[in-house]
């Protein structure tokens, strides 16, 4: 048989749903933007690590075609 609630039980039940969503939910907004502060950083980082490399990887092909090019005597 199912248990019957006062009006007041269902009012505080109810206020207490709601708390606990509120918090929940101001829980998950500051995971998110954790996550997203996060994503960012690691962007950053992936960035810069590729202008280095390019860097450093195009300069080794220059040297390599510029001795192609230019012959030593």
């Amino acid at each position: 048989m199912a248990k019957i609630y006062t009006r007041q039980e269902v009012r505080r039940r109810r206020t207490n749903f709601q708390i606990f969503a509120g918090i929940y939910d101001f829980v998950g907004v500051v995971g998110g933007i954790v996550v997203i502060i996060a994503c960012a950083i690691l962007l950053a980082a992936l960035v810069s690590w590729v202008i280095r490399d390019a860097r450093i990887s195009f300069a080794s092909l220059w040297d390599i075609f510029q001795s192609a090019i230019i012959i030593p005597k």
